[in-house]
């Protein structure tokens, strides 16, 4: 009976450990995933209505490896978060362009 309740004892513990070292084998570090991603902000011509970012917007989102698109019509600008391995700076705009509103990636200012 003791040696019963020992065994179920190490049993319940391996049943217990199991979700947390299958965790810890497939974690994988956000920094990693960070490093496939590129951030680029372009200047947005020719937008004049509020329905102008959301075009730019859907435009950009359909290049394959876009992540994460946001426009703001006062700044006439959009975010484009992408995976650089998957498309690139020019491709992007190229959509925008072909939806009407010519996109210019801005240059990242150096910091003094």
């Amino acid at each position: 009976m003791k040696r019963m309740f020992r065994t179920l004892g190490v049993v319940m513990a391996l049943v217990m450990a199991a979700p947390v070292i299958a965790n810890a084998a497939s974690d994988t570090s956000p920094s990693v995933e960070k490093a496939t991603e590129k951030t680029v902000n372009f200047a947005i011509e020719k937008m004049t209505c509020a329905m102008c970012p959301i075009t730019v917007r859907k435009a950009m989102e359909k290049v394959d490896g876009v992540l994460s698109v946001v426009t703001d019509f006062e700044t006439r600008s959009a975010v484009v978060v992408f995976d650089p391995s998957k498309t690139t700076e020019a491709a992007i705009a190229r959509a925008s362009e072909d939806a009407g509103y010519p996109a210019i990636p801005e240059k990242p200012h150096a910091s003094k």
